[in-house]
């Protein structure tokens, strides 16, 4: 078998073993080529004559010495150029083999860092792309020289460059790269998308990663850099995402699970059957995950960690109220570690409660601790956006605590306990109306607002039930006293007839 080449899915059988001819050669072209520089060229074409037979001959090991040979003298030479064309020349030349142009362009991926000025590096990286476009068996080289393009773009400022360079990378389509490169690429592509603030195609490429992928507790790293990029993608267009995203990372990192525990799971997962071992498999790694024990924390990520928790907690309350959002509210109240950081609690439990909160009060009681927290800072935009949001988020909790307490009552003494201007009442009313959260009429000339209660859809179901129940029992009704007059009436004419 060892006399036998698989290329492109096909067995090829080598027909010579120039290995021989390559141990002579080789050591005589570079010989040559390196005690007397004008004989360069004859040393490379020396080594494309023993090319040839070698490719024609199909003998896969020895083509690869000789165009790793080839790329060796040119790089002791210094002449890029030379580099540059022969690798040109060499992955067009017809029937090549495949191992032996991944070979080559390995190779001449090592000698990017060895080049003597950008220009040179620029150009090589530009030869090299060129011939491995389009070709499956060197995509990760490819992939690694578009993230080194990309890197001196962005280096020179040229952010879209960079991007459009990144972005035509189709990475999760790579089925010999390895998956953690796989993400670091994509997260690459999200992070200058991002740069260039092009939301919707960070969304579309943040969709690529499944967050499956960071239950391993090795990928904690890259974890922490995802979900750093979501939350500045989200956190202008959706609170309640941003919440999740610090909450995701608000949890201590776990321990990575040792050899032994690997392979214990692996002996008890032979005794299940073979369409459950999948199944299986992961719930095995699932308990070992949960069954580790947390990291110990140094003093500053113990501090990073609570800092991610109170971010968790003020964007969930600035997010606008639905059944998610208070489901998450009542998640975070049940964290253990939010009793480390008592008024953030606090916080939190005045948006749970059913009271109503004076806004005066809650800026006396937390004005302070909130104006030092980076979400808050009036000199910048996301800033100002969050302190007027929170001022909504208070008035709505009060909008909506009213509507369970009252059914209805008069405009001014809504005023007085939202300590508002009418108008602003009836706008935050009617925002309220729009979005589902509460029922309410307004009687303009009475200057009366009217609460009802939200039904649920088997509430209206079963009123439609009883009115039609007691419709065709009134029907019903209704013909037997009609069917009874009518048996009176027939009795009462027989009687007068006789």
């Amino acid at each position: 078998m060892d006399n036998y080449l698989f290329e492109g899915g096909r067995i090829t059988k080598m027909e010579v073993d120039y290995a021989p001819a390559c141990d002579e050669k080789i050591p005589l072209a570079k010989e040559l080529a390196k005690k007397n520089p004008d004989s360069f060229h004859e040393a490379i074409e020396m080594l494309l004559n023993l090319e040839k037979q070698t490719r024609l001959g199909a003998d896969m090991v020895s083509c690869s010495r000789v165009l790793v040979a080839v790329c060796q003298i040119c790089l002791e030479a210094g002449n890029w150029n030379a580099l540059n064309e022969y690798v040109t020349l060499l992955v067009k030349r017809r029937s090549q083999l495949k191992q032996a142009v991944s070979k080559m362009i390995q190779e001449c991926c090592s000698y990017v860092d060895k080049t003597p000025d950008k220009e040179t590096k620029l150009k090589l990286i530009d030869t090299l792309r060129s011939v491995t476009e389009g070709k499956i068996y060197v995509e990760i080289e490819r992939a690694r020289l578009t993230k080194i393009l990309a890197d001196i773009k962005e280096a020179d400022g040229d952010i879209s460059g960079a991007a459009a360079v990144m972005e035509e990378l189709q990475v999760e389509t790579y089925g010999s790269m390895d998956k953690r490169e796989k993400v670091e690429l994509i997260l690459e592509q999200m992070r200058l998308c991002l740069l260039k603030e092009d939301l919707v195609s960070t969304q579309i490429i943040a969709k690529k990663i499944s967050i499956k992928f960071f239950d391993d507790p090795a990928q904690h790293d890259l974890k922490l850099k995802y979900y750093d990029l979501m939350i500045r993608l989200d956190r202008d267009s959706s609170y309640l995402k941003t919440s999740r995203h610090y909450q995701a990372i608000a949890e201590p990192p776990r321990q990575t699970p040792s050899l032994e525990a690997i392979e214990e799971s692996k002996k008890k997962s032979v005794t299940f059957k073979e369409d459950d071992k999948k199944k299986r498999d992961k719930e095995e790694e699932i308990k070992q995950a949960d069954a580790l024990p947390p990291v110990e924390l140094t003093p500053e990520q113990d501090k990073e960690q609570k800092q991610r928790l109170i971010c968790a907690v003020l964007y969930s309350v600035l997010a606008p109220y639905d059944n998610e959002q208070s489901d998450m509210m009542a998640k975070l109240s049940k964290i253990k570690k939010l009793e480390e950081v008592p008024i953030y609690k606090e916080i939190l439990r005045l948006f749970m409660s059913k009271e109503l909160i004076n806004f005066d009060t809650f800026n006396h009681d937390f004005g302070t601790v909130l104006a030092e927290n980076d979400m808050f800072q009036d000199n910048t935009k996301h800033g100002r956006k969050c302190i007027a949001e929170l001022k909504d988020r208070l008035i709505e909790h009060n909008i909506r605590i009213i509507a369970m307490y009252y059914s209805r009552v008069h405009l001014k003494r809504m005023s007085e306990l939202l300590n508002l201007p009418a108008t602003r009442c009836e706008e935050y009313l009617s925002k309220l109306a729009n979005s589902d959260t509460i029922r309410v009429k307004i009687d303009r000339p009475a200057e009366i607002v009217y609460f009802t209660t939200k039904k649920s859809a088997s509430d209206v179901l079963n009123n439609w039930a009883n009115d039609v129940n007691q419709l065709m029992s009134l029907v019903n009704k209704t013909c037997h006293l009609i069917n009874k007059e009518e048996c009176i009436h027939s009795v009462k004419s027989i009687t007068v007839e006789e």
